[in-house]
C-alpha cells in the first residue's frame, strides 16, 4: 500500500471589477375596477403601452419578458369589497445606460396611471467578452492567492512546495445585481444614473505536494 503524500491544501481568491452594462428594469401595471373583465383588460392594455414604449426604443424582443400577473379583490379601508385589482410585471434589460433613464420615464408615461416601478439593478452580461475576460483574470487571480499563502506555510513549516496535487473551482463568481446608488426620477429631466462597479469573483481550493 503505498505512503500517503504530504499536501497542503489552501483557498484563494480572485476578484475583478468591472462596470455594469445592463440596466435590470422590473416595471408593474396595477388597475383596480369594478368588475373583473375591466380590470384585467386595462392591465394588458397598460402593460402592452409599456412593452411597445420599450421596444420602440430599439429594445430587443429576447429583453423583454412577462415576470408575474396576478388578480385580487380589492378592499376599501372598513373591509368591504370595492372592486377586482389585476396586476401584470414585465422585466426588461436595458443596453443604453447612457439613455436607460430617459426610457425608464418614457416606458412609465406610456402607461399613465397604471404604471408602477418595482425595482431597478445594475447587471453584466454573463455571455459578453468583458465579462469572460473578467472572470479569466479573477481565476489567475485566485491561483497565485492561493499560492503565495501555501509557499508562507510551507516556509513557516521548513518544507518547500511541490507539485499541484489537486484544484478545485468554487461556485461561479458571477457579480450580484446591485441596487441603483441614484435614481430620482423626474418626468422633464431624466433620471441620473450611477453605474458604480461590480467585482467578477473566482474562488479556487488547491493541494500541493509538500517536499521536504
Amino acid at each position: 500500500m503505498p505512503e500517503p503524500v504530504d499536501g497542503i491544501t489552501v483557498a484563494g481568491t480572485g476578484r475583478v471589477p468591472v462596470a455594469p452594462d445592463l440596466l435590470m428594469v422590473w416595471f408593474g401595471a396595477e388597475v383596480t375596477e369594478p368588475v373583473v373583465r375591466n380590470a384585467v383588460s386595462r392591465c394588458a392594455d397598460a402593460t402592452s403601452a409599456m412593452v411597445s414604449a420599450l421596444r420602440q426604443a430599439g429594445v430587443a424582443d429576447r429583453d423583454v419578458q412577462t415576470a408575474g400577473a396576478s388578480l385580487y379583490q380589492a378592499h376599501d379601508t372598513n373591509g368591504q369589497p370595492r372592486g377586482w385589482t389585476a396586476t401584470q410585471e414585465l422585466a426588461a434589460r436595458l443596453r443604453d445606460l447612457d439613455h436607460a433613464g430617459d426610457l425608464v420615464n418614457t416606458v412609465l408615461d406610456a402607461a399613465g396611471p397604471s404604471a408602477r416601478l418595482r425595482t431597478l439593478r445594475f447587471d453584466v452580461d454573463k455571455s459578453g467578452e468583458r465579462y469572460l475576460a473578467a472572470r479569466t483574470e479573477a481565476r489567475r487571480l485566485a491561483f497565485a492567492d492561493a499560492e503565495v499563502a501555501a509557499r508562507q506555510y510551507a516556509d513557516l513549516a521548513g518544507r518547500r512546495l511541490g507539485v499541484v496535487m489537486s484544484a478545485r473551482e468554487g461556485d461561479a463568481g458571477y457579480p450580484p445585481p446591485i441596487p441603483m446608488r441614484s435614481m430620482a426620477f423626474a418626468s422633464a429631466q431624466g433620471a441620473p444614473v450611477e453605474q458604480g462597479e461590480l467585482d467578477v469573483t473566482a474562488t479556487v481550493e488547491v493541494r500541493w505536494e509538500l517536499l521536504s
